[in-house]
């Protein structure tokens, strides 16, 4: 082999090299994380937290007959919709091609 072809090859086993070593993580700087056995320190006020509907559903802690009344009329209007959408999702798929 040419001194040329030597050095090409070197060229490239060392870039070779060098991007495993920069790919495994060895030159990236190490930031310390919490040590294991270590909790992380919660805050010392604590926070109430008010729970409000979502989605026309009722708060999560809400167990009354009113509550349960306005979930079931949500589902209903939920489910409703889910049919609207899958029916036309249904009549688009049976399309017949029109010619142009």
């Amino acid at each position: 082999m040419t001194l040329a072809i030597r050095w090409i090859i070197a060229i490239i086993v060392l870039a070779a090299l060098g991007w495993l070593v920069w790919w495994s993580g060895w030159l990236t700087p190490k930031t310390p994380g919490t040590p294991m056995g270590q909790a992380t320190t919660a805050s010392t006020t604590p926070t109430t937290q008010q729970d409000a509907p979502i989605n026309g559903m009722s708060a999560s802690n809400d167990a009354s007959d009113a509550a349960v009344a306005q979930d079931t009329a949500a589902i209903d209007a939920q489910m409703n919709a889910y049919t609207t959408d899958t029916s036309g999702v249904d009549s688009s798929m049976n399309d017949k091609a029109i010619s142009q």
